[in-house]
């Protein structure tokens, strides 16, 4: 059992800090989290109250911590000296007795369209792949998210199919497109 305060460390890439979330994050979080663009293609709702956010950094975030994946990471830019989130990424086990994790991740509106996201997962998947040891990791994307696609092909993830109409979300169907990258094939990237 991992201990109760157990934080997954830190990672640098040339222009991100990826670090776990504490509670000061919020309301930094909370200015990028409330956007209903962010939330298109995500699985959570966009955050109404300050309280969404800090449970997220509080609650949700703590509960992973204990579970001892690294899962969600606040992605921070270097060149901010206040070190605000502008999103999140993470890999958590979507079956660990068949060692498979799962990447999920996001990124705020002002930042898309410049590499940040895909460099912050680079560099958590091979954390993931060293540190926790899966054979698999996977991503789902809601259908329509090409963002989401590019940034999965950038990582060499690659489509396996598409689940049709297998999420009901916001009152419709919707269809998830499943994407993998194993072990080896990381590995050679």
């Amino acid at each position: 059992m991992m201990p109760t305060d157990w934080r997954p460390p830190t990672l640098e890439t040339n222009r991100l800090v990826i670090r776990a979330f504490g509670e000061a994050d919020a309301e930094p979080l909370f200015a990028h989290a409330s956007n209903p663009n962010i939330t298109r293609y995500t699985l959570w709702e966009y955050h109404k109250t300050i309280a969404d956010t800090l449970n997220f950094v509080r609650d949700y975030a703590h509960c992973r911590y204990i579970e001892g994946v690294p899962e969600p990471y606040a992605v921070v830019l270097k060149a901010d000296p206040a070190q605000k989130p502008i999103g999140a990424v993470g890999c958590f086990w979507a079956s660990q007795p068949n060692r498979t994790m799962e990447l999920g991740y996001w990124l705020a509106e002002p930042f898309w369209g410049r590499g940040l996201i895909v460099e912050a997962c680079q560099e958590v998947v091979r954390y993931s792949f060293t540190m926790c040891g899966p054979e698999r990791m996977q991503a789902r994307v809601i259908a329509g998210n090409t963002a989401s696609v590019r940034v999965l092909e950038k990582l060499g993830f690659r489509l396996e199919g598409t689940l049709r109409s297998s999420l009901y979300r916001r009152g419709i169907f919707e269809d998830v497109m499943c994407f993998s990258v194993l072990r080896g094939e990381y590995e050679r990237c």
